[in-house]
């Protein structure tokens, strides 16, 4: 799917948003849970601290450095076991008792803990004897000598980083699960969603293709709309369409019959002036005929469900055409490599191409050949349509004068010279090219570039 299409941004947009919900939701997740296993850690020290305070207060004072403390801890006792606690005297800083734990090592506190305020309970980290991080909890107290002190106990945090690793994996996990889970229903919700859109789409190629006539309206209530204003300009095109091509005809008629009179009463009459007249109401016939079919093919200007199969149309017209040449000695050959559609009007383009064929024929030697190439090489948009002969052929700057309205570089042959701009015009309304070359015949080769179905 390419960016740019609707549904590629609103699959991506809601990933992308999934994603961003999942790891967000799991970061503050486990973030949560090590803050709620620090608040229970720190809540058993400040237990045992409790009990380590109270254990102390109820020795003899006069002889603290030498009392015995148990709090009933066995942790407390084994050495280096990763949980402490000391005593400190607060005006000398030095250790009045500490756990066996420690085994006479030192215990490294924060910075500030002896001007800790009177009954405050501090939370903070330490580092252990042999290195390891600590939580810890301290309380400045006075016993009955009057001398403050600081009581701390710590223990190990790597109970908590280990909690805290098992929840993330356990977390990551079910997050995962979560995830597929989520990712399945955005695949259903998106296809579901932009069915519609897609069943829009598929009706509205059907009317391009001439294979309906409008599309569908049971559509949800966002889209119907659209498909209603589709529909109600398919009909006014059509129903212009049919008014144009209904003035045109009155046109056509209401202007035949003065032409004719004109041209019959002058044929009867030798003078200067009949001769003129012929002359004239002929190259008004010519204008009139060129005016109708520019009016024509603006009547049908981008028209909506007109679809040609091209090969019918050409077999008929070479059949046609091979019956013309037959009876002038010049073959007419129609190769193709497989069907294919015109994306405008059957009348349109066998008026092009059979411009292009009767052109052929008048100019052709002995053969005329037609060429269909179902994709056009340098645009596979396209379809390609050759018309090649063997006759005398034109050169670069004769090409280009011959695309002029009315433009004829021979009287000899019969025709208005209208045939060529013709078909320039109607192949540019239809967005398709247009060009003169030298056949390989050896004549004249016409190359039409027209928009496939």
């Amino acid at each position: 799917m390419r960016l740019k299409s609707l549904s590629a941004r609103l699959l991506l947009t809601s990933l992308a948003w999934s994603a961003f919900a999942l790891v967000a939701t799991g970061l503050v997740l486990a973030s949560a849970f090590r803050q709620t296993i620090e608040a229970r850690f720190d809540d058993t020290l400040g237990v045992y601290l409790s009990d380590l305070i109270g254990t102390i207060a109820a020795e003899d004072q006069a002889s603290l450095p030498d009392a015995m403390v148990d709090i009933q801890e066995p942790r407390f006792d084994q050495p280096f076991s990763g949980w402490y606690w000391v005593v400190i005297a607060r005006t000398s800083g030095n250790v009045v008792l500490a756990s066996d734990s420690l085994g006479g090592d030192r215990l490294t506190t924060p910075d500030g803990l002896l001007s800790l305020p009177p009954g405050r309970l501090e939370r903070t980290s330490a580092t252990g004897p042999s290195g390891e991080e600590l939580r810890l909890v301290a309380r400045r107290v006075a016993f009955e000598d009057s001398q403050w002190y600081v009581v701390v106990v710590a223990a190990s945090a790597e109970t908590i980083d280990q909690d805290t690793a098992r929840f993330a994996t356990q977390l990551a996990i079910y997050l995962g699960l979560f995830a597929a889970i989520l990712i399945a229903a955005t695949f259903v919700q998106w296809r579901t969603s932009l069915r519609p859109l897609k069943q829009l789409g598929r009706e509205l190629q059907a009317v391009q293709e001439g294979r309906a006539q409008h599309v569908s309206e049971r559509l949800p209530s966002e889209i119907a709309p659209v498909a209603q204003a589709l529909n109600a300009l398919i009909d006014a095109n059509q129903a212009t369409l049919a008014r144009a091509r209904q003035h045109v005809g009155n046109l056509a008629h209401a202007l035949k019959t003065p032409l004719s009179v004109l041209i019959n009463d002058a044929a009867n009459d030798t003078s200067p002036i009949a001769k003129s007249v012929t002359e004239q109401t002929q190259i008004m016939q010519s204008q009139v005929r060129y005016y109708l079919e520019r009016a024509q093919m603006a009547a049908k200007d981008r028209m909506v469900g007109s679809v040609t199969d091209v090969v019918p149309a050409l077999e008929r017209l070479h059949r046609a055409m091979a019956r013309l040449g037959e009876r002038r000695g010049i073959t007419v050959h129609f190769d193709n490599d497989g069907p294919v559609k015109f994306y405008g009007e059957r009348q349109d383009f066998e008026e092009i191409v059979g411009n292009l064929v009767d052109n052929a024929l008048k100019w052709a030697g002995r053969q005329v050949v037609i060429d269909l190439k179902a994709k056009d090489a340098d645009n596979p948009r396209y379809l390609t349509i050759s018309i090649g002969d063997d006759g005398p052929g034109l050169s670069e700057a004769q090409c280009g004068d011959v695309m002029s309205r009315g433009k004829r570089l021979d009287q000899s042959k019969p025709g208005s010279g209208l045939g060529l701009s013709i078909v320039f015009e109607l192949v540019e309304l239809y967005g398709g090219e247009f060009s003169l070359a030298r056949s390989e015949l050896g004549g004249l080769l016409a190359v039409v570039r027209l928009p496939r179905a």
